[in-house]
């Protein structure tokens, strides 16, 4: 696993990436399971075309694809800094760096959440996606466990909001699915030459 930490706008990120071969990261998919919680407590459930119920499998997904560059985001949520505020800057953070990352090494990427590329989802109006070029699943979405996978492989516990305490630390988790050698170094040296 690499790690690298660096500044944005006055905030600490720190990334970890490691690769794995997808066939490994099957264990960590329970699709059921997830797929139930975003239908009793998503207010994006069968809502747009990137999530439940609409979304695949992880292993569907990834079928034509050996192996995955995972990546960890975190950060810390700043005094004064609401909790979405700061996920909003990690997702975005780690959306642009694995955004630019598919287009240099032609793989595919995971987003992080539910999509946003438009204001108002063509499924709700009984069309296909309007951007199906750009628009990717995240890995929840297809039923992966990313509690699990953050302690497993990225040796994070992850924190969760709640009524009566705000977690104090932000994270978000992507991948990029590819053939081939990739390397954590290479993530390593793409990562600190791209300009957030």
């Amino acid at each position: 696993m690499k790690k690298i930490k660096f500044e944005k706008n006055g905030k600490i990120f720190n990334l970890k990436a490691i690769v794995c071969e997808n066939k490994d990261l099957i264990k960590f998919m329970n699709r059921d399971y997830f797929f139930n919680l975003c239908k009793t407590g998503c207010p994006n459930y069968n809502k747009n075309w990137s999530c439940p119920p609409n979304s695949p499998r992880f292993d569907e997904f990834s079928a034509d694809y050996a192996n995955s560059l995972l990546v960890e985001v975190t950060s810390e949520v700043r005094d004064g800094e609401e909790f979405m505020e700061a996920y909003i800057e990690n997702r975005k953070t780690l959306e642009d760096l694995l955004s630019k990352m598919q287009i240099d090494f032609e793989c595919l990427k995971t987003s992080c959440g539910t999509c946003n590329l438009c204001q108002r989802c063509a499924f709700l109006d009984n069309k296909n996606c309007y951007h199906p070029e750009k628009m990717r699943y995240s890995m929840e979405s297809m039923g992966m466990d990313l509690q699990r996978m953050s302690e497993e492989v990225f040796e994070h516990k992850l924190t969760w909001n709640s009524k009566d305490k705000q977690s104090t630390t932000c994270t978000s988790i992507g991948s990029i699915l590819f053939n081939g050698t990739f390397l954590e170094d290479d993530f390593c040296d793409l990562a600190r030459n791209y300009r957030f």
